[in-house]
């Protein structure tokens, strides 16, 4: 018997080595090139947080007012502004991104202990599919930190955490991150205290719902600039081509990507061929299909047996249906579907058990070969602006559009900070809107 705890210690010691083993190798990708990282929506962020701070220190860029309401979407443009007070907008920029990715391990850990389901694989697949997946690459920061931060509220109820003001604060933090994993987390929430008959807890979601409230209440006195932002989808809502759609977003929630100037060219296919292209491919498929079963057999389980984890189930299964009916753009939102499912796998994805060694060591081997290549496609190719400009390969009609990210469409922001031109577009779902912009939705 002490034989096997100590096995079982050892195992856990060695899973909470690797996951934050890869943030380590992370953290010398980050600092080793002159500027930050290349990825999608993330220069943008960087440049929201210079404007923060040029407000901060009381000369603020004429180009752009700072909204009069609270919204979401807004906790990486307060980080990088406060940041940017005390070092460089290149420094700060990195250091922000390994505190989320430590974050995110932190997180993801403390889900698995209080579940009870620390394994290795885990230990190789977060930082594939969690941590330097799809939504990193297209720079959703915001959205990141809000998953990471309701992974943490998962685990605290898991644990039966007692507090009168804690689940208050952490559902406020949730708030300025991003209505997905705020959503997520509110109805976890809830469905813990009807399990639980503990209804007196739903006074500390008070303070986040009077500010949801002021939110929409402020985007449509001031002519909805949020729900304009230009988010256009080409998926016509219940027709074939969204049904592949929907198992698209599901494949790209484990781990693979593949970089692309286009829809037609991959720089991946470029990079390691057709033979290597579909090994990637065959092993995020494999990954998604053995932890849709592990999530389905626990679900099952939970639900039929009313185990302590009945209330995760029910808001996992309940988000991955509505994400699999919600259409490709809703209200300024750019694929809702594909951030609920997200949040909802992955969490359910930190609960399971895989009992039987095939599966252990299937998903281990499957999420290692592609925490490699993502490891090195950030060293390669997100580093490099030169990149920017480079063809890929062209893609077999068959995977066009599979795990895409376009993750060079912004970053030609870093090089208006570098030459102090603050008078460009950004979307108006952030702290700050275009003045010209706020004056005709007046």
């Amino acid at each position: 018997m002490r034989e096997q705890i100590n096995v079982d210690e050892l195992r856990k010691r060695a899973a909470f080595f690797l996951l934050f083993f890869s943030a380590a190798v992370f953290s010398v990708v980050v600092f080793r090139s002159v500027l930050p990282l290349i990825l999608g929506d993330y220069p943008e962020w960087v440049y929201h947080g210079v404007l923060l701070r040029d407000l901060l220190q009381g000369h603020s860029d004429t180009a752009y007012i700072f909204k009069p309401y609270p919204v979401p979407n807004s906790l990486t443009t307060a980080g990088l502004g406060a940041l940017m007070l005390l070092m460089s907008w290149p420094l700060a920029a990195k250091l922000w991104l390994m505190v989320e990715v430590l974050l995110g391990a932190y997180c993801a850990w403390e889900l698995q202990r209080s579940a009870k389901a620390v394994e290795g694989w885990k230990a190789l697949l977060i930082p594939t599919a969690v941590l330097f997946g799809t939504p990193f690459w297209f720079g959703f920061m915001n959205f990141m930190f809000g998953t990471y931060l309701a992974m943490l509220f998962c685990a605290l109820l898991l644990r039966g955490v007692q507090s009168r003001w804690l689940y208050g604060v952490l559902l406020l933090l949730l708030f300025v991150t991003h209505m997905v994993p705020y959503g997520f987390a509110l109805i976890l929430f809830v469905l813990y205290a009807w399990q639980h008959g503990r209804w007196r807890l739903m006074w500390q979601t008070v303070p986040s719902l009077l500010l949801s409230g002021w939110y929409f209440a402020g985007r449509l006195l001031h002519g909805d600039a949020d729900g304009k932002a230009g988010m256009v989808s080409s998926v016509a809502y219940g027709t074939v081509r969204f049904a592949v759609f929907k198992v698209n977003t599901y494949l790209k929630c484990w781990g693979m990507v593949n970089p692309a100037p286009n829809e037609e060219q991959s720089i991946l296919l470029r990079m390691v061929g057709d033979k290597v292209f579909a090994i990637l491919l065959l092993a995020n498929m494999a990954i998604a299909l053995a932890v849709f079963v592990l999530m389905a057999l626990a679900a099952r389980k939970a639900l039929k047996e009313r185990t302590e984890q009945r209330f995760l189930w029910i808001a996992i299964v309940g988000f991955f249906v509505v994400a699999l009916a919600m259409p490709s753009e809703l209200a300024g939102l750019s694929d809702p579907g594909g951030r609920m499912m997200q949040v909802a796998v992955w969490t359910g994805m930190c609960v399971v058990a895989a009992k039987g060694i095939v599966w252990r060591r299937t998903l281990a081997c499957c999420a290692g070969v592609l925490l490699v290549m993502n490891l090195y496609l950030l060293s390669a190719v997100a580093s490099d602006p030169k990149i920017a400009g480079a063809t890929g390969g062209p893609l077999p009609a068959s995977v066009r559009g599979f795990a895409h990210v376009y993750y060079t469409r912004r970053w030609d922001y870093y090089g208006s900070i570098v030459e102090g031109k603050m008078d460009r577009k950004i979307y108006p779902t952030a702290m700050f809107l275009s003045r010209r912009e706020f004056e005709e939705n007046k």
